[in-house]
Protein backbone atom coordinates (compact mmCIF):
# COMPACT_ATOMS: atom_id res chain seq x y z
CA UNK A 1 0.00 0.00 0.00
CA UNK A 2 1.02 3.97 -0.20
CA UNK A 3 3.04 4.74 2.35
CA UNK A 4 4.04 1.70 3.56
CA UNK A 5 7.95 0.53 4.08
CA UNK A 6 8.74 -2.79 3.38
CA UNK A 7 12.38 -4.07 4.51
CA UNK A 8 13.66 -7.77 4.77
CA UNK A 9 16.41 -10.07 5.42
CA UNK A 10 18.13 -7.62 8.14
CA UNK A 11 20.77 -11.05 9.24
CA UNK A 12 24.10 -9.35 8.64
CA UNK A 13 25.32 -5.91 8.12
CA UNK A 14 22.85 -3.51 6.25
CA UNK A 15 22.95 0.23 4.63
CA UNK A 16 20.47 1.83 7.19
CA UNK A 17 20.97 4.87 4.97
CA UNK A 18 19.01 3.46 2.30
CA UNK A 19 16.26 2.50 4.40
CA UNK A 20 15.55 5.86 5.60
CA UNK A 21 15.74 7.52 1.87
CA UNK A 22 12.85 4.58 1.52
CA UNK A 23 10.98 5.39 4.62
CA UNK A 24 10.81 9.38 3.54
CA UNK A 25 9.95 8.89 0.33
CA UNK A 26 7.04 6.57 1.66
CA UNK A 27 6.31 9.72 3.79
CA UNK A 28 6.54 12.35 1.83
CA UNK A 29 3.52 12.42 -0.79
CA UNK A 30 1.40 14.24 1.30
CA UNK A 31 4.14 17.25 1.31
CA UNK A 32 4.64 16.67 -3.13
CA UNK A 33 0.99 17.21 -3.17
CA UNK A 34 1.04 19.95 -1.31
CA UNK A 35 3.79 21.46 -3.57
CA UNK A 36 2.00 20.51 -6.63
CA UNK A 37 -0.88 22.69 -5.41
CA UNK A 38 1.70 25.64 -4.59
CA UNK A 39 2.91 25.12 -8.30
CA UNK A 40 -0.72 25.60 -9.89
CA UNK A 41 -1.37 29.08 -7.33
CA UNK A 42 2.07 30.55 -8.69
CA UNK A 43 1.02 29.64 -12.45
CA UNK A 44 -2.57 31.08 -11.95
CA UNK A 45 -0.25 34.25 -10.06
CA UNK A 46 1.77 34.57 -12.91
CA UNK A 47 -1.00 34.51 -14.91
CA UNK A 48 -2.96 37.51 -13.06
CA UNK A 49 0.40 39.62 -13.19
CA UNK A 50 0.31 39.57 -16.87
CA UNK A 51 -3.54 40.10 -16.93
CA UNK A 52 -2.89 43.55 -14.26
CA UNK A 53 -0.08 44.58 -17.15
CA UNK A 54 -2.09 44.59 -19.79
CA UNK A 55 -5.01 46.37 -18.37
CA UNK A 56 -2.54 48.84 -16.83
CA UNK A 57 -1.35 48.93 -20.96
CA UNK A 58 -5.03 49.53 -21.69
CA UNK A 59 -5.01 52.27 -19.45
CA UNK A 60 -1.58 53.85 -20.49
CA UNK A 61 -3.22 53.69 -24.20
CA UNK A 62 -6.73 55.01 -23.04
CA UNK A 63 -5.41 58.06 -21.34
CA UNK A 64 -3.33 59.24 -24.23
CA UNK A 65 -6.31 58.34 -26.47
CA UNK A 66 -8.83 60.70 -24.17
CA UNK A 67 -6.39 63.00 -22.26
CA UNK A 68 -4.61 65.08 -24.97
CA UNK A 69 -6.03 67.26 -27.71
CA UNK A 70 -5.41 64.95 -30.53
CA UNK A 71 -8.01 66.65 -32.90
CA UNK A 72 -5.98 69.96 -32.18
CA UNK A 73 -3.01 68.28 -33.42
CA UNK A 74 -1.16 70.12 -36.34
CA UNK A 75 1.71 69.12 -39.40
CA UNK A 76 3.73 71.36 -41.38
CA UNK A 77 5.65 70.54 -44.35
CA UNK A 78 8.10 73.29 -46.05
CA UNK A 79 9.24 73.49 -49.80
CA UNK A 80 13.12 74.35 -48.55
CA UNK A 81 13.61 71.97 -45.32
CA UNK A 82 17.41 72.93 -45.86
CA UNK A 83 16.97 76.58 -45.45
CA UNK A 84 14.43 76.61 -42.83
CA UNK A 85 13.35 73.97 -40.03
CA UNK A 86 9.75 74.01 -38.50
CA UNK A 87 8.21 72.50 -35.44
CA UNK A 88 5.15 72.76 -33.72
CA UNK A 89 4.84 73.95 -30.41
CA UNK A 90 1.36 74.76 -29.93
CA UNK A 91 -1.09 73.19 -32.20
CA UNK A 92 -4.21 75.13 -30.25
CA UNK A 93 -2.34 78.43 -31.74
CA UNK A 94 -1.46 77.35 -35.21
CA UNK A 95 -3.50 78.47 -38.00
CA UNK A 96 -3.91 76.22 -40.87
CA UNK A 97 -2.59 77.97 -44.46
CA UNK A 98 0.40 78.73 -46.35
CA UNK A 99 2.80 80.85 -45.71
CA UNK A 100 5.44 82.55 -47.85
CA UNK A 101 8.54 83.25 -45.90
CA UNK A 102 12.22 85.33 -46.52
CA UNK A 103 15.14 84.42 -44.63
CA UNK A 104 16.98 87.64 -45.32
CA UNK A 105 19.75 87.03 -43.12
CA UNK A 106 21.05 84.72 -40.57
CA UNK A 107 22.18 85.95 -36.96
CA UNK A 108 25.92 86.07 -36.80
CA UNK A 109 28.28 87.02 -33.69
CA UNK A 110 31.12 89.69 -33.50
CA UNK A 111 34.36 88.70 -34.47
CA UNK A 112 37.81 90.09 -34.93
CA UNK A 113 40.52 88.91 -36.32
CA UNK A 114 44.12 90.48 -36.40
CA UNK A 115 45.25 91.49 -39.78
CA UNK A 116 49.60 91.36 -38.25
CA UNK A 117 51.07 88.61 -35.71
CA UNK A 118 54.01 87.18 -34.77
CA UNK A 119 55.76 84.53 -35.55
CA UNK A 120 56.65 83.36 -32.39
CA UNK A 121 53.97 82.62 -29.74
CA UNK A 122 56.49 82.45 -26.76
CA UNK A 123 58.02 86.14 -27.51
CA UNK A 124 56.24 89.33 -26.22
CA UNK A 125 53.94 90.82 -28.94
CA UNK A 126 54.18 94.90 -27.32
CA UNK A 127 57.35 96.73 -27.20
CA UNK A 128 55.88 98.28 -23.30
CA UNK A 129 53.30 98.05 -20.86
CA UNK A 130 49.83 98.62 -21.53
CA UNK A 131 46.26 97.64 -20.37
CA UNK A 132 43.49 95.61 -22.85
CA UNK A 133 39.98 96.11 -22.41
CA UNK A 134 37.18 94.60 -23.97
CA UNK A 135 33.80 95.14 -23.96
CA UNK A 136 30.88 93.10 -24.89
CA UNK A 137 27.46 94.61 -25.40
CA UNK A 138 28.76 97.98 -24.25
CA UNK A 139 30.03 96.74 -21.38
CA UNK A 140 34.08 95.88 -19.41
CA UNK A 141 34.45 92.19 -19.46
CA UNK A 142 37.88 91.70 -19.17
CA UNK A 143 40.89 94.11 -18.45
CA UNK A 144 44.55 92.60 -19.26
CA UNK A 145 47.80 94.38 -17.88
CA UNK A 146 50.11 93.10 -20.05
CA UNK A 147 54.61 94.04 -20.32
CA UNK A 148 56.82 93.75 -22.71
CA UNK A 149 59.08 91.19 -20.63
CA UNK A 150 58.68 87.32 -22.11
CA UNK A 151 60.77 86.27 -19.05
CA UNK A 152 58.55 88.09 -16.25
CA UNK A 153 55.68 85.62 -15.74
CA UNK A 154 53.63 87.77 -13.57
CA UNK A 155 52.04 90.08 -16.62
CA UNK A 156 51.35 88.51 -19.91
CA UNK A 157 53.67 89.67 -22.45
CA UNK A 158 53.15 86.38 -24.93
CA UNK A 159 50.43 85.86 -27.08
CA UNK A 160 49.38 82.88 -25.79
CA UNK A 161 49.66 84.39 -22.49
CA UNK A 162 47.22 87.11 -23.79
CA UNK A 163 44.56 84.49 -25.08
CA UNK A 164 44.70 82.84 -21.66
CA UNK A 165 44.46 86.07 -19.60
CA UNK A 166 41.59 86.69 -21.57
CA UNK A 167 39.48 83.55 -21.53
CA UNK A 168 40.27 83.05 -17.35
CA UNK A 169 38.86 86.76 -16.89
CA UNK A 170 34.97 86.38 -18.35
CA UNK A 171 32.88 83.75 -20.59
CA UNK A 172 31.18 86.31 -23.10
CA UNK A 173 34.67 86.97 -25.49
CA UNK A 174 36.10 84.04 -27.07
CA UNK A 175 40.37 84.53 -27.63
CA UNK A 176 41.92 82.19 -29.58
CA UNK A 177 45.00 81.71 -31.94
CA UNK A 178 45.14 80.87 -35.88
CA UNK A 179 48.34 80.40 -37.82
CA UNK A 180 48.16 81.73 -41.75
CA UNK A 181 51.08 79.93 -42.57
CA UNK A 182 53.69 82.63 -41.23
CA UNK A 183 52.28 84.73 -38.18
CA UNK A 184 50.14 83.53 -35.48
CA UNK A 185 46.92 85.80 -34.96
CA UNK A 186 44.73 86.55 -32.41
CA UNK A 187 40.84 85.56 -32.91
CA UNK A 188 38.00 87.27 -30.44
CA UNK A 189 34.51 85.98 -30.75
CA UNK A 190 31.44 86.76 -28.91
CA UNK A 191 29.76 83.73 -27.90
CA UNK A 192 26.19 85.15 -28.94
CA UNK A 193 24.42 86.43 -31.66
CA UNK A 194 22.74 89.20 -32.52
CA UNK A 195 22.63 93.27 -32.96
CA UNK A 196 23.61 93.83 -29.50
CA UNK A 197 26.08 91.18 -29.18
CA UNK A 198 29.03 93.97 -29.96
CA UNK A 199 32.82 93.35 -28.95
CA UNK A 200 35.40 96.23 -28.88
CA UNK A 201 38.95 96.60 -28.07
CA UNK A 202 40.43 99.03 -26.75
CA UNK A 203 44.14 99.89 -24.91
CA UNK A 204 45.75 102.63 -22.51
CA UNK A 205 48.95 102.94 -21.31
CA UNK A 206 52.47 102.87 -23.17
CA UNK A 207 52.07 99.39 -24.93
CA UNK A 208 51.60 98.78 -28.39
CA UNK A 209 49.87 94.91 -28.65
CA UNK A 210 46.81 96.66 -31.33
CA UNK A 211 49.53 98.10 -33.48
CA UNK A 212 51.76 95.24 -33.57
CA UNK A 213 48.75 93.17 -33.71
CA UNK A 214 46.84 95.27 -36.42
CA UNK A 215 43.54 95.07 -34.24
CA UNK A 216 40.63 97.11 -33.35
CA UNK A 217 39.08 100.52 -34.04
CA UNK A 218 42.32 101.79 -36.01
CA UNK A 219 42.50 98.64 -38.46
CA UNK A 220 38.49 98.32 -39.54
CA UNK A 221 39.74 95.00 -42.30
CA UNK A 222 40.04 93.52 -38.38
CA UNK A 223 36.25 93.63 -37.82
CA UNK A 224 36.22 90.23 -40.14
CA UNK A 225 32.15 89.87 -39.01
CA UNK A 226 29.75 92.19 -37.70
CA UNK A 227 26.89 91.06 -34.96
CA UNK A 228 23.74 91.00 -36.39
CA UNK A 229 19.82 89.74 -36.39
CA UNK A 230 18.35 87.41 -38.32
CA UNK A 231 15.82 89.00 -40.25
CA UNK A 232 13.02 86.62 -41.63
CA UNK A 233 10.30 88.38 -44.40
CA UNK A 234 6.78 87.17 -44.11
CA UNK A 235 4.61 88.93 -46.73
CA UNK A 236 6.42 92.54 -46.45
CA UNK A 237 6.91 92.16 -42.33
CA UNK A 238 10.21 91.92 -41.71
CA UNK A 239 10.83 89.78 -38.14
CA UNK A 240 14.24 90.18 -36.04
CA UNK A 241 15.81 87.89 -33.57
CA UNK A 242 19.47 87.95 -32.07
CA UNK A 243 19.53 84.18 -32.71
CA UNK A 244 18.33 82.10 -35.81
CA UNK A 245 15.55 80.90 -34.38
CA UNK A 246 11.85 82.55 -34.38
CA UNK A 247 9.31 81.50 -31.84
CA UNK A 248 5.47 82.94 -32.65
CA UNK A 249 6.38 84.30 -35.40
CA UNK A 250 3.87 82.53 -37.07
CA UNK A 251 1.55 81.42 -34.37
CA UNK A 252 2.44 78.20 -32.59
CA UNK A 253 5.11 77.15 -34.59
CA UNK A 254 9.10 77.61 -33.80
CA UNK A 255 11.33 78.31 -36.93
CA UNK A 256 14.96 77.59 -36.99
CA UNK A 257 16.54 79.63 -40.02
CA UNK A 258 19.66 78.02 -41.53
CA UNK A 259 19.92 79.16 -45.45
CA UNK A 260 18.99 82.66 -46.86
CA UNK A 261 16.60 82.56 -49.32
CA UNK A 262 12.42 81.97 -49.85
CA UNK A 263 10.29 78.70 -48.94
CA UNK A 264 6.82 78.06 -48.65
CA UNK A 265 5.50 76.59 -45.13
CA UNK A 266 1.96 74.58 -44.91
CA UNK A 267 0.21 74.16 -41.67
CA UNK A 268 -2.07 71.31 -41.92
CA UNK A 269 -4.63 69.04 -39.23
CA UNK A 270 -2.63 66.00 -38.43
CA UNK A 271 -5.11 63.15 -37.86
CA UNK A 272 -2.11 60.62 -38.06
CA UNK A 273 -1.91 61.21 -33.95
CA UNK A 274 -5.28 60.67 -33.18
CA UNK A 275 -5.42 57.09 -35.38
CA UNK A 276 -2.30 55.68 -34.00
CA UNK A 277 -3.91 56.65 -30.34
CA UNK A 278 -7.11 54.92 -31.68
CA UNK A 279 -5.51 51.66 -32.97
CA UNK A 280 -3.11 51.78 -30.13
CA UNK A 281 -5.91 51.46 -27.67
CA UNK A 282 -7.32 48.91 -29.50
CA UNK A 283 -4.50 46.76 -29.74
CA UNK A 284 -3.97 46.92 -26.00
CA UNK A 285 -7.98 45.51 -25.96
CA UNK A 286 -7.28 42.84 -27.72
CA UNK A 287 -4.15 41.60 -26.26
CA UNK A 288 -6.43 40.88 -23.22
CA UNK A 289 -9.05 39.53 -25.36
CA UNK A 290 -6.11 36.64 -26.54
CA UNK A 291 -4.49 36.75 -22.97
CA UNK A 292 -8.48 35.68 -21.29
CA UNK A 293 -8.68 32.96 -24.96
CA UNK A 294 -4.92 30.94 -23.76
CA UNK A 295 -5.49 31.53 -19.94
CA UNK A 296 -8.79 31.51 -19.16
CA UNK A 297 -10.31 28.90 -21.90
CA UNK A 298 -10.60 25.36 -21.17
CA UNK A 299 -7.63 23.89 -19.60
CA UNK A 300 -6.50 27.16 -19.23
CA UNK A 301 -4.67 28.34 -15.57
CA UNK A 302 -7.17 30.56 -15.23
CA UNK A 303 -10.21 28.93 -16.30
CA UNK A 304 -13.82 28.81 -14.46
CA UNK A 305 -12.66 32.43 -12.59
CA UNK A 306 -15.36 34.51 -12.99
CA UNK A 307 -13.37 37.66 -12.39
CA UNK A 308 -11.79 37.79 -15.93
CA UNK A 309 -14.59 37.09 -17.26
CA UNK A 310 -16.36 39.77 -15.96
CA UNK A 311 -13.42 42.03 -16.63
CA UNK A 312 -13.47 41.40 -20.30
CA UNK A 313 -17.37 41.81 -20.49
CA UNK A 314 -17.65 44.85 -18.44
CA UNK A 315 -14.76 46.29 -20.41
CA UNK A 316 -16.55 45.91 -23.61
CA UNK A 317 -19.75 46.96 -22.95
CA UNK A 318 -18.00 50.56 -22.06
CA UNK A 319 -16.99 50.90 -25.68
CA UNK A 320 -20.55 50.98 -26.99
CA UNK A 321 -19.27 55.39 -28.28
CA UNK A 322 -17.56 53.98 -30.62
CA UNK A 323 -19.39 51.03 -31.88
CA UNK A 324 -22.56 54.20 -32.32
CA UNK A 325 -20.08 56.16 -34.60
CA UNK A 326 -19.59 53.11 -36.65
CA UNK A 327 -15.94 52.96 -36.55
CA UNK A 328 -15.44 49.31 -34.94
CA UNK A 329 -16.87 45.48 -35.56
CA UNK A 330 -15.90 42.53 -33.79
CA UNK A 331 -13.91 39.17 -35.42
CA UNK A 332 -16.25 36.30 -34.32
CA UNK A 333 -13.44 34.29 -34.79
CA UNK A 334 -11.01 35.94 -32.59
CA UNK A 335 -13.45 38.27 -30.23
CA UNK A 336 -10.92 41.31 -31.36
CA UNK A 337 -11.84 44.59 -32.02
CA UNK A 338 -11.33 46.44 -35.72
CA UNK A 339 -10.75 49.53 -36.89
CA UNK A 340 -12.68 50.57 -39.39
CA UNK A 341 -9.95 52.64 -41.08
CA UNK A 342 -12.38 54.19 -44.13
CA UNK A 343 -15.45 55.14 -41.55
CA UNK A 344 -12.91 56.97 -39.60
CA UNK A 345 -11.12 58.73 -42.01
CA UNK A 346 -13.92 59.68 -43.36
CA UNK A 347 -15.76 61.09 -40.03
CA UNK A 348 -12.21 63.23 -39.42
CA UNK A 349 -12.39 64.66 -42.76
CA UNK A 350 -16.06 65.88 -42.48
CA UNK A 351 -17.45 65.66 -39.15
CA UNK A 352 -14.77 65.68 -36.76
CA UNK A 353 -16.42 66.99 -33.70
CA UNK A 354 -18.86 63.69 -33.32
CA UNK A 355 -15.22 61.67 -33.06
CA UNK A 356 -14.57 64.43 -30.29
CA UNK A 357 -18.08 64.04 -28.72
CA UNK A 358 -17.59 60.05 -28.86
CA UNK A 359 -13.90 60.40 -27.38
CA UNK A 360 -15.65 62.90 -24.36
CA UNK A 361 -18.45 59.98 -23.91
CA UNK A 362 -15.97 56.87 -24.09
CA UNK A 363 -13.77 59.28 -21.43
CA UNK A 364 -16.67 59.12 -18.65
CA UNK A 365 -18.24 55.64 -19.04
CA UNK A 366 -14.51 53.67 -19.30
CA UNK A 367 -12.21 56.21 -17.14
CA UNK A 368 -13.18 55.58 -13.96
CA UNK A 369 -14.05 52.05 -14.39
CA UNK A 370 -9.91 51.32 -15.95
CA UNK A 371 -9.11 53.41 -12.38
CA UNK A 372 -10.67 50.73 -10.74
CA UNK A 373 -9.19 47.97 -12.38
CA UNK A 374 -5.93 49.48 -11.89
CA UNK A 375 -6.22 50.01 -8.44
CA UNK A 376 -5.03 47.92 -5.44
CA UNK A 377 -8.32 47.22 -4.54
CA UNK A 378 -9.16 46.24 -7.86
CA UNK A 379 -10.48 42.21 -8.33
CA UNK A 380 -7.54 41.20 -9.68
CA UNK A 381 -5.82 42.56 -6.98
CA UNK A 382 -8.34 40.81 -4.34
CA UNK A 383 -7.55 37.90 -6.21
CA UNK A 384 -4.16 38.08 -6.11
CA UNK A 385 -3.89 38.75 -2.51
CA UNK A 386 -6.49 35.79 -2.07
CA UNK A 387 -3.50 33.49 -3.75
CA UNK A 388 -0.79 34.71 -1.68
CA UNK A 389 -2.78 33.62 1.34
CA UNK A 390 -3.66 30.29 0.26
CA UNK A 391 0.57 29.85 -0.75
CA UNK A 392 1.19 31.28 2.86
CA UNK A 393 -0.72 28.38 4.25
CA UNK A 394 0.49 25.81 2.27
CA UNK A 395 4.02 27.00 2.67
CA UNK A 396 3.25 26.56 6.39
CA UNK A 397 2.05 23.09 6.26
CA UNK A 398 4.69 22.26 4.34
CA UNK A 399 7.61 23.19 7.21
CA UNK A 400 5.43 21.67 9.56
CA UNK A 401 5.07 18.05 8.07
CA UNK A 402 8.50 18.51 6.57
CA UNK A 403 10.02 19.17 10.09
CA UNK A 404 7.81 16.39 11.61
CA UNK A 405 8.70 13.95 8.95
CA UNK A 406 12.74 14.76 9.64
CA UNK A 407 11.87 13.80 13.38
CA UNK A 408 10.66 10.75 12.63
CA UNK A 409 13.09 9.80 10.51
CA UNK A 410 15.99 10.78 12.98
CA UNK A 411 14.10 8.73 15.87
CA UNK A 412 14.34 6.14 13.24
CA UNK A 413 17.61 6.44 12.18
CA UNK A 414 18.46 6.20 15.99
CA UNK A 415 16.41 2.70 16.55
CA UNK A 416 18.27 1.41 13.10
CA UNK A 417 21.65 1.97 14.60
CA UNK A 418 21.47 0.72 17.24
CA UNK A 419 19.65 -2.05 15.85
CA UNK A 420 23.37 -2.39 13.59
CA UNK A 421 24.78 -2.24 17.45
CA UNK A 422 23.00 -5.57 18.02
CA UNK A 423 23.33 -6.90 14.78
CA UNK A 424 27.58 -6.39 15.45
CA UNK A 425 27.58 -7.88 18.59
CA UNK A 426 25.51 -10.58 18.05
CA UNK A 427 28.08 -11.50 14.89
CA UNK A 428 30.67 -11.15 17.75
CA UNK A 429 28.89 -13.55 19.86
CA UNK A 430 28.58 -16.11 17.11
CA UNK A 431 32.13 -15.98 15.83
CA UNK A 432 32.93 -16.24 19.67
CA UNK A 433 30.65 -19.43 20.31
CA UNK A 434 32.19 -21.39 16.78
CA UNK A 435 35.88 -20.53 18.05
CA UNK A 436 34.85 -21.99 21.59
CA UNK A 437 32.97 -25.55 20.14
CA UNK A 438 33.69 -25.55 16.91
CA UNK A 439 29.30 -25.22 15.69
CA UNK A 440 27.28 -22.58 15.03
CA UNK A 441 24.51 -24.92 14.67
CA UNK A 442 22.31 -23.76 17.53
CA UNK A 443 22.84 -20.15 15.84
CA UNK A 444 20.79 -21.69 12.68
CA UNK A 445 17.72 -20.01 11.78
CA UNK A 446 14.36 -22.47 11.41
CA UNK A 447 15.16 -23.10 8.20
CA UNK A 448 18.40 -24.62 8.70
CA UNK A 449 20.64 -22.16 6.92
Amino acid sequence: MAGELYVSNLVGSFDYQEILNLYYQSKIAPIQLLKQQELKIEEKTSALRDLESRLNNLKEAFDNLVSNNLLDQKTVSVSDPDLIKVEVLDPSKAIEGLYQITVKQLAQNDVWLSQSGVQDLDTAVSTGEGQLEIRYEGEVVAVVDYDADASDSSKPSTLSEIVNAINNSQDKVKASVIFDGDNYRLLLSGTATGDDADVSISETGDGDLLDKLELGDNYSDSHVQVAQDAKLEIYGTVISSSSNTFVDAIPGLKLDASEVGSTTIEVSKDFQSLKDALNSFIEAYNSIVDFLQDKAGKDGVLSGDNTVYLVRSSLLSRFQPLFNLGILDVDKDTGHLNVDSPKLNNLLENSPQEIKDAIGQLKTSLQDYLLFLTSPESPVENELDNLNRQKNRIEDRIYDLDSMLKEQVELFRKQLVQLQLLQAQMEELRAKIASTFGVTSILSNSKGE
